[in-house]
């Protein structure tokens, strides 16, 4: 399994490698076969391949290793599918699990359970890439949708909202630049009409197959939780709130051991996310952050792999949003101190210290390309809204955006080359250092993430 996983990783890198201009280890989102709303896809391909669109535009393919053009690898991911039929599937996401934070932790001990997983006769793992930007309220989205973001138009975690005139900490759902943490009003923002395109959720049921979400107690009721999921009777009724971890993943086994009783089809749907706090508080492979993944490794392994064992027809996708990286609070523009160009902006920067959407004021464009050039240019790129969409940055290569997101991208990104964290101050409050673990960006340590197909 160990040169497969090599193999797949060498030709993924190759395959999505961006210009160099961007850096040496930036790494271009797949969303034709090998990144996470393909993996999501895998969901109804299984259980139900007619399941009615709901939209006039098809979702994005199922996960396909085929692209790599590797026979051996290819050859892995066939013999995995034929070893039977699949009735269950169980889609979870482990917040900020980047591959190579996982493989490290395999590698040293950390993460055992997982180490025998992914070199299982009855698994498959390799690495494939989140969306863009590489942040949480984005990947999660794609997930739940099998969209890309030029369709379903969450563009990250501070976003402009034209519609109603200003910026929104999407987390949170709660204006940006307001003096309160207050949620914005149904009648102001509804989430439940925020994205265009339908939720997995909500085709699976109308195909006849179960669908359950397994999610932290507390996001129930919460705004990412209903526009990932609008619209769906999981979302509603069949939504699992956990309160630890273990108990999330004995929730989950009782669910599957139900559904196996009625030999009916299942998807279900959890979430885990103490793997992303701690690596933001403390950063990634950092004591504490190693302390959750080993954690939650034990915890899979006693609730779900051990208990389940010999039952071939649940398939587990093991997967996350995105990885993480170090942050360096040397390392960061204040947008502040370039006062032409924070001239240009008509509103502040939004999108993500690794990714900085820049709206301009009319005819400025050219100049602040140039002004970028001249004093940012070392550690960072221009790169207009028309080159994101034709690298292939928030969809396929070339396909436009659609009308939802066209406005919430900003004419410029501006986008790291390294390491670099592009940050604006709004107060007169000292200014803040970022979190110890960041992400968002292009680099490799963000955009790869795990792949594990595993049947129980």
């Amino acid at each position: 399994m160990a040169s497969i996983v090599n193999l797949a990783e060498a030709a993924l890198l190759a395959r999505q490698q961006l210009p160099a201009e961007f850096g040496p280890d930036a790494v271009r989102p797949s969303y034709d076969g090998l990144g996470l709303a393909n993996a999501a896809a895998l969901a109804t391909h299984w259980l139900a391949p007619d399941a009615p669109d709901l939209y006039d535009q098809p979702a994005l393919p199922a996960f396909q290793p085929e692209l790599l053009n590797q026979p051996e690898v290819t050859a892995a991911w066939q013999g995995w599918q034929n070893q039977g039929e699949i009735r269950q599937v169980v889609l979870l996401l482990i917040d900020a699990l980047g591959y190579d934070q996982l493989r490290q932790m395999m590698s040293d001990g950390t993460a055992p359970a997982l180490a025998a997983a992914t070199s299982a006769d009855q698994a498959f793992f390799m690495p494939a890439t989140t969306v863009y930007p590489s942040t949480t309220t984005t990947a999660l989205t794609s997930a739940a949708t099998a969209y890309a973001p030029a369709q379903h138009g969450i563009m990250g975690t501070y976003v402009y909202f034209r519609e109603i005139g200003t910026i929104v900490n999407v987390i949170g759902y709660q204006p940006s630049l307001a003096p309160t943490r207050t949620p914005f009003f149904d009648y102001q923002f509804d989430p439940d009409t925020l994205v265009p395109v339908p939720n997995m959720y909500r085709r699976l049921e109308q195909a006849g197959v179960t669908v359950e979400i397994v999610n932290n107690y507390l996001f129930k009721g919460s705004s990412i939780s209903r526009f990932t999921s609008a619209g769906s009777i999981a979302g509603q009724k069949h939504y699992n709130g956990y309160i630890t971890a273990g108990d999330g993943f004995a929730q989950l086994r009782g669910g599957l051991l139900a559904h196996a009783e009625t030999n009916e089809k299942s998807f279900t749907y959890m979430y885990l996310s103490t793997v992303d706090s701690t690596a933001h508080q403390y950063g990634p492979l950092t004591p504490s952050n190693r302390a959750e993944v080993s954690a939650l490794d034990y915890s899979l392994r006693k609730e779900i792999l051990e208990p389940l064992a010999g039952r071939k027809d649940i398939a587990v996708l093991l997967v996350a949003d995105h990885g993480q990286r170090m942050s360096d609070p040397d390392k960061a523009a204040w947008l502040n101190d370039y006062a032409e160009l924070a001239a240009m902006l008509a509103v502040p920067v939004t999108g993500e210290a690794r990714t900085g959407y820049l709206h301009l004021k009319h005819d400025t464009e050219l100049a602040a390309v140039d002004y970028i050039n001249r004093k940012l240019g070392e550690h960072f790129l221009a790169v207009p809204r028309s080159e994101a969409v034709a690298l292939g940055l928030f969809g396929l290569p070339g396909q436009p955006l659609g009308p939802e997101c066209a406005d919430r991208t900003g004419d410029l990104l501006l986008v790291p080359k390294s390491d670099w964290l592009v940050r604006q101050q709004l107060t007169k409050e000292e200014r803040k250092p970022y979190f110890k673990g960041c992400h968002g960006g292009l680099s490799r340590a963000e955009m790869l993430i795990p792949f594990l197909a595993y049947r129980l």
